[in-house]
């Protein structure tokens, strides 16, 4: 802690923040990360930060939009971290906001090893991740004592190795399983999960745009999340929810029902 401090209060030492923005209501962002963005001379900001979270920086700042969609990335990764740490030669506070948690399928422990290596200062500052603030917002526990003891947060991206056969294996009993990025690989996640048939039935939701005023909920079964996702035209930016506190939500949302 004492070294920690010390590199913080480094005189002349440039710094780079990496923030992050939450899943999409800019009322989930943390005081700190409001600092960071008001002390920041450069940005450099994703495809999913909600526009609104930019009124927390300072006028003079220089914006930099560096977003990424599925097979369109504005600028490779390998070129982001390069252009932190160019802008850091210039610029006393640097930062990069993105959506959801840095360091929850953000990229951000690349630049973080990126820039230390590299002699620059360097702090995450965490955001909510897309997961807890999709349930939050639907009253739904991720954990509970009689519907989910565990907890997997799994990248839907096919390229990553392993991933037929970590999801071929995935246990959905008693525990909820999180998908980040999977929704145009949706149909083949469902179907290696499929590949064990007794978790056909087990509980499945897609929220839509998570937190947002435009956020959408589609719900179903393993065995039938896909076609229904389909019919809703569901799109990214969008998460998968395997797990029996699905049917904890949707519980609670006929609880609501009846007391309205």
């Amino acid at each position: 802690m004492f070294i920690n401090k010390m590199l913080m209060t480094g005189a002349g030492m440039k710094k780079v923040y990496l923030i992050g923005a939450g899943p999409g209501d800019p009322e989930l962002l943390t005081l700190k990360a409001v600092r960071a963005l008001e002390e920041s001379d450069v940005i450099l900001y994703d495809q999913l930060v909600n526009p609104d979270i930019i009124k927390f920086v300072k006028e003079n700042v220089k914006l930099v939009f560096v977003g990424k969609q599925k097979s369109n990335h504005t600028l490779p990764q390998d070129e982001i971290n390069q252009l932190l740490y160019e802008y850091t030669k210039d610029y006393e506070t640097v930062s990069r906001l993105k959506g959801g948690d840095p360091f929850v399928f953000g990229r951000g422990g690349e630049e973080y090893e990126y820039l230390l290596t590299r002699g620059v200062e360097c702090e995450c500052i965490p955001g909510i991740t897309t997961a807890l603030g999709a349930a939050a917002s639907l009253g739904m526990p991720l954990t509970h004592r009689d519907y989910a003891s565990g907890l997997s947060l799994i990248t839907g991206h096919r390229k990553e190795k392993g991933f037929h056969e970590a999801v071929s294996k995935l246990d959905l009993h008693n525990k909820s399983c999180v998908f980040y990025m999977g929704v145009t690989s949706l149909a083949e996640i469902t179907s290696e999960i499929l590949r064990n048939k007794i978790f056909a039935s087990i509980p499945a939701m897609i929220v839509e745009n998570a937190t947002r005023e435009n956020q959408r909920v589609v719900t179903g079964t393993v065995a039938t999340i896909a076609d229904i996702a389909k019919e809703h035209e569901i799109s990214p930016p969008a998460i998968l929810i395997f797990g029996e506190a699905v049917s904890f939500y949707l519980r609670m949302k006929e609880l609501r029902k009846a007391t309205i």
